[in-house]
C-alpha cells in the first residue's frame, strides 16, 4: 500500500472542497463523501489481506473460525460506524451521526451475544 497516494488525494480534496464549501455547501458534502469512499476503496485490498492473515493464524492456532468471524464483524462495524459518523458530522448532521454510533453499539452487542452465551454455558457446566 502506498500511503502517500492517500495523503496526496486527501490534501488535494481539502484544497478543492474548502472554496466550494463557501459557494455551494451541497456540492462540497457530495465531493467529501465521494473522496472518502475512494480512499476507503483504496484500503479494501489491504484490509482483505489482513483479514486473510488472521484467518490463517486462527487455523494454525486451532481457534474456532466462528468466533474469529464475530471479532472481524465487530471491528468492521466499529470502523463503518466511525466513518459514517464523520460523514454526518461533516454534513452538519451530528445528531444523525450520534444515532449511527448508538446503532453500532447495539449491533456489536448483538454480534457478541453468541460468545457471551457460550461463556455462560461454560460457566454453568463447571458449576455442577
Amino acid at each position: 500500500m502506498d500511503f502517500s497516494k492517500i495523503v496526496i488525494i486527501a490534501i488535494f480534496a481539502v484544497i478543492t472542497i474548502s472554496p466550494i464549501k463557501q459557494i455551494k455547501s451541497e456540492f462540497a458534502i457530495a465531493l467529501s463523501v465521494g473522496v472518502s469512499v475512494v480512499l476507503m476503496l483504496m484500503l479494501f485490498d489491504e484490509l482483505f489481506n489482513v483479514v486473510q492473515i488472521f484467518y490463517n493464524l486462527s487455523d494454525k492456532a486451532q481457534i474456532d473460525s466462528g468466533i474469529f468471524s464475530i471479532v472481524i464483524k465487530v471491528v468492521g462495524i466499529g470502523y463503518l460506524a466511525e466513518f459514517t459518523n464523520n460523514v454526518c458530522v461533516d454534513a452538519n448532521c451530528k445528531s444523525v451521526g450520534d444515532k449511527v454510533i448508538l446503532a453500532s453499539k447495539i449491533a456489536i452487542l448483538l454480534c457478541a451475544l453468541p460468545i457471551v452465551e457460550n461463556l455462560f454455558e461454560l460457566l454453568f457446566s463447571l458449576n455442577l
